[in-house]
């Protein structure tokens, strides 16, 4: 008669130490995934021309990336108006779809007239992405002794952050997730790649797999299967995010 493979046994106890107890409350998983999402979004707050105190806060940034200013004995671009092209960018970010169009993110060419040819403020968007410019902004706004100026811009900083996201990669995400900036998200954060969660999953994921081939008969019970797929789902985040996904 065939030999009977030997049964799978689910007795053999887990190792101390292979999932911690502490797991959820230790990395406040479900602060960091579910509530902190909803509860830290930074109030929409409507389009206004840059004020003085504003732009004087600003200009440095700018001008120490070279983005339509230059610093003294340093390269950089120089525009005629860049205070207005700064503004033409902030309409132009803020500007929303109606419901009836799906909601999400306005196209540039919904720019009106007055703030200039769309395509150039799009160059100029672009290219100060790619100069750091707006994750520079980002950070400058989230530091406990920001100026007021600065921190009343906030809004249009998330939106302009937001807007790029493909453009700045996935250090866009993780700064904006790590200075609780969520609004500076296209979506919402759960559904978006998180490297700072694959961090805790993967050594987790790695002592089980050892202790599995230690003991080839063992089953991981269903409750610890059901963590670990929707941790690897969570971690890896959407392949498509509608625009109407977008904050406020």
């Amino acid at each position: 008669m065939p030999r009977r493979p030997p049964a799978r046994s689910a007795s053999v106890p887990l190792p101390p130490g292979l999932i911690p107890p502490d797991l959820l409350r230790r990395h406040a998983l479900w602060r960091r995934l579910y509530l902190d999402p909803l509860t830290k979004l930074t109030p929409p707050a409507p389009w206004a021309p840059l004020t003085d105190a504003e732009w004087e806060a600003l200009a440095p940034h700018l001008a120490a990336l070279g983005c339509g200013l230059a610093a003294p004995g340093r390269a950089g671009e120089r525009m005629a108006d860049p205070r207005g092209r700064l503004d033409a960018i902030f309409r132009a970010v803020t500007l929303k779809r109606s419901n009836t169009e799906g909601g999400g993110r306005a196209a540039w060419s919904a720019l009106p007239a007055e703030f200039g040819r769309h395509g150039t403020v799009a160059r100029s968007y672009r290219r100060w992405a790619h100069r750091g410019l707006w994750l520079r902004l980002l950070e400058a706004v989230a530091q406990p002794g920001a100026p007021a100026a600065l921190r009343a811009i906030t809004h249009r900083l998330c939106c302009a952050v937001r807007r790029g996201i493909r453009l700045m990669g996935l250090r866009a995400i993780l700064l904006a997730r790590r200075l609780g900036l969520f609004s500076a998200l296209p979506a919402p954060s759960q559904y978006l790649p998180d490297p700072d969660l694959s961090a805790i999953y993967t050594p987790l994921l790695l002592r089980i797999a050892n202790f599995r081939r230690a003991h080839p008969h063992w089953r991981a019970p269903p409750a610890l299967r059901l963590l670990l797929q929707q941790m690897h789902r969570l971690a890896g985040g959407r392949t498509r995010i509608p625009r109407g996904w977008e904050p406020a």
